[in-house]
């Protein structure tokens, strides 16, 4: 009996040793299990930390800016000569006569006749608008000479038009009918290069979008030369075509919202605009009846 109790007691002994080891083991894998969710937990708060600091506040900005253009150059070829308003004044004079209380100095018979026509106008008929568009990043030691002027360059008007040839009326009269209708006095092709700068005072990352539309405030055909054809009629050999306007463009931009930059930002754009002008005058036309 006593061999049994000394048997059972040295079971109790390596069961309470074993389960003192269980515990000591369960506690040690608790610490490693809060040593690593303590350290995950330090992990994600630096990556926090971290997105926050990389996080760049952004916004959306607009800008107007006009640009003016004008071109102006001379025109000598028609498609139908151009009518003015004219004045003719035609003297007959007499032969002096003596009456017996004195004698004519001077007699003539004078007969003035104007015409009147309407005035010739301009009407935009298409555009072409081509454009480089580059945003650059200035150093703001290099900003002094980088500050040029917008440029600007126009050609000459180019007749687009054919030539209609003058001829006599075919058949008889009483088959035409006069009527006043506008009528094309030329089709004109002008080319206008800008070199344009937008400076922004933010610290710009992009353009997002621009919006434009070109606005023509002044056409207009001048007439400084006028040639006598005999038989009191005049013809005009040669004008001016003067159009004005400007380029419309909003600018939507995308800045950086930081507290302090050094550098300066600028859009560049390298504009090539063409124009193609109408020139019409109501007249009188023969109409030819069918």
């Amino acid at each position: 009996e006593k061999e049994e109790i000394a048997i059972e007691s040295k079971k109790e002994s390596e069961e309470t040793e074993q389960a003192k080891d269980n515990k000591v083991i369960g506690l040690e894998k608790e610490e490693v299990a809060n040593e690593s969710e303590k350290k995950s937990e330090e992990t994600e708060s630096k990556r926090e930390s971290i997105d926050l600091g990389s996080k760049i506040e952004t916004s959306v900005h607009s800008m107007v800016v006009k640009t003016p253009f004008s071109i102006i150059s001379e025109v000598s070829s028609f498609k139908v000569f151009p009518k003015i308003n004219v004045k003719n004044q035609d003297a007959f004079v007499f032969r002096n006569e003596k009456y017996a209380e004195g004698r004519e100095l001077d007699s003539k018979l004078l007969t003035t006749v104007q015409q009147y026509h309407s005035e010739a106008y301009c009407k935009l008929v298409s555009l072409n608008l081509h454009e480089k568009r580059m945003l650059v990043e200035l150093y703001n030691q290099k900003v002094k000479g980088n500050n040029e002027e917008n440029k600007v360059e126009t050609s000459s008007w180019i007749p687009i038009h054919s030539i209609i040839l003058e001829s006599g009326n075919e058949g008889e009269v009483n088959n035409y009918i006069t009527a006043r209708l506008p009528v094309e006095i030329g089709k004109y092709k002008g080319e206008i290069s800008l070199r344009e700068k937008v400076v922004f005072t933010e610290k710009v990352i992009g353009i997002k979008e621009v919006e434009q539309e070109i606005i023509l405030t002044k056409t207009e055909f001048l007439v400084p030369q006028v040639k006598k054809n005999g038989q009191n009629k005049f013809k005009i050999e040669k004008g001016s075509l003067l159009v004005e306007g400007y380029i419309y463009q909003c600018i939507e931009y995308i800045s950086e919202q930081s507290t302090f930059h050094d550098n300066v930002y600028q859009l560049v754009q390298n504009i090539v605009l063409e124009l193609i002008i109408q020139i019409i005058q109501e007249q009188e036309v023969q109409v030819r009846i069918t």
